[in-house]
């Protein structure tokens, strides 16, 4: 099994990205500095923007974003579902290359473990820090190699996690990267007692009735099942207020006109039949990219739409070409949200495990027109009894029809025993209802996108091929973590001083007088009568011991 990907398929090489770097910026902007580059990224909502065609949505401040940036309105996560999406969005590999897809490694009663990528694998922040970037996080860390909470994972990623994400902390001219976390749209916002706290708020204005939504085919028309879709869209309210908070932030604080925005969502509505589906009510999600005016490429319309096919996987190369920086041969995503990538994607691929005590193993691949689902472990419902879900008015309501046998065919499918092959016509079928898996019309179009699904997974490797038990004695042996050995700490006779991992791919990090670590990147060089500090790190395994030493260098 191998776990590198394919640079035939998904890969663009390190010159293009460069060269598509260079053609980005204008001239002038090249000769200030660096862009900044500010991820937005919301929980759990498809595109229910009114930038993106949705007529009943309140959101002002996102439509407002939207005519000044390009948007993708065929973008999709790898998973519905957040721990595997983050995982393969902030690694820039497909979480099944990478041991990350179920959901959560530390939710597996048999064994709890942390995904540990192949050792050369780096999260994309981790690259921009290397080469100078200031980066920056909320509290919501949650990659499968990191527990959720700030503070949890790899050292090396960030500059700062927390609850009050800044670019505020960096140094003089230097260039950001932020990845903001929007939580108001969370599934838990939708729960009858977190709506009730929420409603007793001012903020949490009621813009959106129950009357005024649509309800989709696999849903009954029932009173609680409006109500929370009308909640839903009362949340996103909220969270384009957020947006335009950090927006005006940047403009109060005289960074908007270098500062590229990127605005997303981690995957689907956090509604039955959409979070942890990878139908296209769980995987599709909006995605739009501001310019300023200062760094609008050359042929960049404000305002525009490109429907090309995005993956989340393209956005850790996307935002390292935008900052001057080569993509890795590894990551399995290209450049698509710089303008002028000629490569275009033919197809997007998704994947479906285990979900907290529940066993899934599906797998997708989804073209301009057509998705088809294989279910490797066939006859398994999608509707399980998973208690969080289950807090839903709508879950519950839905539980509570299909025991009455109240259900119309395309609402009880998902309660019944899921087949091998699922194939949909999205261009007639957008909610994915009429399964065309035994069509003799469709008998071509199913070869092709079976072979497409075959090709992609032998290309990326997938750990599901072994029991996750097996994974995780692998990743951590006899249950325990493994510890990352601390690194050697070199001086010359100078008093210049490297920094030399035990493990040629581990990450290093240093900090001096008790100051804050910072990322190793190149030697040192340090005055007399300086402590030094150092330590190592891999994902998914403890940081090494802090190594201390002081400086004693002669002039």
């Amino acid at each position: 099994m191998t776990h590198q990907g394919t640079s035939k398929i998904f890969i663009r090489s390190t010159i293009t990205s460069l060269c598509l770097a260079l053609t980005l910026l204008t001239a002038s902007a090249m000769a200030q500095q660096r862009p900044n580059i500010l991820l937005i990224m919301a929980e759990d909502m498809s595109a229910r923007v009114g930038a993106f065609g949705d007529n009943v949505a309140v959101t002002p401040n996102l439509d407002r974003l939207a005519s000044t940036s390009i948007r993708y309105p065929n973008t999709f996560t790898t998973a519905g579902v957040c721990a595997p999406s983050r995982a393969a969005h902030i690694l820039a590999v497909h979480q099944i290359s990478a041991g990350a897809q179920h959901m959560r490694t530390r939710s597996f009663k048999e064994s709890a473990y942390r995904s540990v990528p192949p050792a050369h694998i780096k999260a994309y922040p981790e690259l921009l820090r290397h080469e100078g970037y200031y980066t920056f996080t909320s509290s919501k860390l949650d990659y499968q190699f990191s527990n959720v909470s700030a503070g949890s994972g790899p050292f090396s990623i960030w500059d700062y996690e927390g609850s009050q994400p800044t670019w505020q902390g960096r140094a003089e001219s230097q260039p950001f990267f932020g990845f903001v976390t929007l939580t108001q749209t969370h599934e838990q916002q939708i729960f009858p007692n977190i709506v009730t706290l929420n409603n007793a708020s001012e903020t949490h204005s009621q813009v959106v009735n129950p009357d005024q939504v649509l309800v989709p085919p696999y849903y009954p028309d029932h009173p609680d099942i409006r109500a929370d879709i009308a909640q839903h869209y009362n949340n996103i309210f909220v969270m384009d207020q957020m947006v335009g908070k950090l927006l005006r932030q940047l403009e109060e604080d005289g960074l908007a006109d270098n500062t590229i925005v990127i605005w997303t969502t981690d995957h689907g509505d956090g509604l039955p039949r959409g979070k942890r589906e990878i139908y296209d009510s769980g995987i599709k999600v909006p995605l739009m990219v501001h310019w300023p005016t200062s760094l609008k490429p050359a042929g960049v319309n404000f305002g525009s739409i490109d429907k090309k096919l995005i993956s989340f996987v393209d956005i850790g190369p996307s935002v390292l070409t935008l900052a001057g920086i080569p993509v890795p041969g590894y990551m399995h995503g290209s450049p698509q949200l710089v303008p002028g990538a000629s490569t275009k994607r033919d197809y997007i691929y998704a994947a479906k495990d285990r979900l907290d005590g529940f066993n899934f193993r599906e797998r997708a691949v989804r073209d301009g027109q057509f998705k088809y689902i294989n279910n490797l472990l066939p006859g398994v419902s999608g509707a399980q009894h998973i208690t969080y879900r289950d807090q839903l008015a709508t879950m519950q309501t839905l539980w509570q029809q299909f025991a009455a046998d109240k259900l119309n065919a395309a609402q009880r499918f998902w309660f019944e025993s899921r087949p091998a092959e699922e194939l949909y016509d999205i261009g007639s079928d957008p909610h994915e209802i009429n399964n065309l898996a035994d069509s003799a019309e469709q008998v071509a179009t199913l070869a092709r996108m079976r072979t497409a699904l075959l090709d992609w997974r032998g290309a990326v490797g997938d750990f599901s091929e072994i029991d996750e038990l097996e994974m995780a004695k692998n990743f951590w042996p006899n249950g325990e973590q493994p510890v990352t050995e601390t690194p050697q700490v070199l001086i010359n006779k100078r008093g210049t001083v490297s920094l030399v991992p035990s493990a040629v791919h581990d990450s290093v990090g240093y900090r001096v007088n008790g100051g804050a670590w910072n990322l190793y990147s190149k030697p040192l060089s340090l005055p007399k009568n300086t402590i030094l500090e150092a330590k190592s790190v891999r994902y998914g395994w403890a940081e090494s011991p802090v190594i201390r030493v002081s400086i004693n260098a002669s002039d």
